[in-house]
């Protein structure tokens, strides 16, 4: 049986700590958009309502396509609670099963975090709610209350010896709220034994309530706008090699930008096709080139550059890089049964935010062992020359400490020019 939900988003307009924050531009629009197009997207409520005090919110509100119910003035004071606001929206439609609440201060939960929180309620029959929640950066024993004289006396541990605990501790972070209807107007709150956790990252977790938390939220906005500029910029970089990964050459480069970068037509004489693709995962290499067949024959030699943007994939984990290089590995023996191909490994980075240069050595470690396993593969391994003496790449390896400077392609292209004589 489908259950049906409704989502409701109360947005009050008397915030006293950033005043009108629910309509405060988060980049291009209100911050309010980002909950209204969260719930619209994921395609499964019923209704998407924003409750309201203000004829303001209630135009940009319904601009970005919900429905609006307008409070009582007794709702729109600060002692009005949420129970009270939640409580009015249900007295007001009826006919559903279950609401969710989605604050618009938590402008990162996205469709995805909705349906798949539903998903996990609606699975467990038992349980009349659902909290979302993020892992606590600090343990209980490190909050306590300060009193008016500020000494420090309900702190009472050594906390030269604190070590944190081993059980992971969590806190709500306001992002969604599930409610069977009848059993939240019972009890008028979300949690104990018959409530769920739905566990989100920290970044997503993020809950604004002053200017801080506001201008943290720009910053990771404009990160994921970069995110999207990029993947634009890889699509619009396969379409403008789409007429190179037609050709049948020597040597063909399969890789990223530090392929993609590199200016070279020939290698130990024999011809090259660059279809280094800069920006992108192997796995996307995977998705976007090889399983829509865009490589229809290959030559004999591939010279393969991997995973140094695999890492900084959320969740990413060594053995993902392993098995999305095993599947281009299949690929190009379909292409070509003779084919030899030769890894190189994952050079290391100078003085990055995003990839670390420990991750990179256990990330080489397993992709050098997973090579015993795929005969045609040969395992390269860049020599000490690509590292300095704290293991860094070189200063004068790279110009931004991640790509290649001139120098370094010499280099690279002296070795690999050993490697295939």
């Amino acid at each position: 049986m489908t259950l049906k939900k409704i989502a409701i988003i109360p947005a009050r307009s008397g915030s006293k700590g950033l005043p009108n924050k629910n309509i405060l531009m988060l980049l291009d629009k209100p911050l309010i958009a980002y909950s209204i197009e969260a719930a619209k997207q994921s395609g499964i409520f019923e209704r998407v309502i924003v409750s309201t005090d203000s004829l303001e919110y209630k135009n940009i509100a319904e601009q970005y396509g919900a429905e609006v119910i307008l409070r009582d003035e007794k709702l729109a004071s600060d002692t009005a609670t949420s129970f009270m606001v939640i409580e009015d929206a249900l007295n007001k439609v009826s006919g559903y099963d279950y609401f969710v609440l989605l604050q618009p201060t938590s402008p990162f939960r996205d469709a995805t975090h909705i349906k798949t929180a539903v998903e996990l309620f609606e699975s467990r029959a038992e349980m009349n709610f659902l909290v979302s929640m993020s892992e606590s950066g600090k343990g209980a024993d490190l909050i306590k209350p300060i009193d008016n004289d500020l000494s420090l006396k309900y702190f009472d541990i050594d906390f030269s010896n604190y070590r944190r605990q081993n059980s992971k501790e969590y806190t709500p972070n306001g992002a969604i709220f599930i409610g069977e209807n009848s059993a939240y107007l019972k009890k008028k709150h979300f949690f104990g034994a018959d409530s769920l956790a739905y566990i989100m990252n920290k970044t997503d977790s993020v809950d604004i309530d002053d200017k801080l938390d506001f201008e943290l939220a720009i910053c990771i906005q404009t990160q994921k706008n970069k995110k999207q500029i990029l993947l634009n910029t890889i699509h619009n970089r396969i379409a403008e090699k789409q007429e190179k990964m037609k050709l049948v050459s020597d040597i063909t480069l399969i890789g990223h930008s530090i392929f993609d970068y590199w200016d070279i037509e020939k290698l130990n004489n024999q011809s090259v096709n660059n279809l280094g693709i800069a920006g992108i995962s192997s796995k996307e290499y995977l998705d976007f080139i090889f399983d829509n067949n865009l490589i229809k024959n290959i030559g004999n030699t591939v010279l393969l550059f991997a995973g140094t943007n695999d890492i900084v994939i959320y969740g990413w984990q060594p053995k993902d890089s392993v098995k999305w290089i095993s599947q281009i590995y299949q690929h190009l023996k379909r292409l070509n049964p003779k084919i030899q191909i030769k890894l190189l490994s994952v050079p290391p980075v100078r003085g990055r935010i995003d990839r670390s240069n420990s991750l990179i050595k256990e990330l080489n470690q397993c992709l050098r062992k997973s090579v015993i396993d795929m005969p045609q593969i040969e395992w390269i391994e860049l020599s000490p020359c690509f590292y300095d003496e704290f293991g860094n790449l070189p200063a004068d390896f790279t110009h931004d400490g991640l790509h290649f400077s001139e120098k370094a392609y010499q280099r690279l292209e002296l070795e690999l020019s050993q490697k295939l004589s």
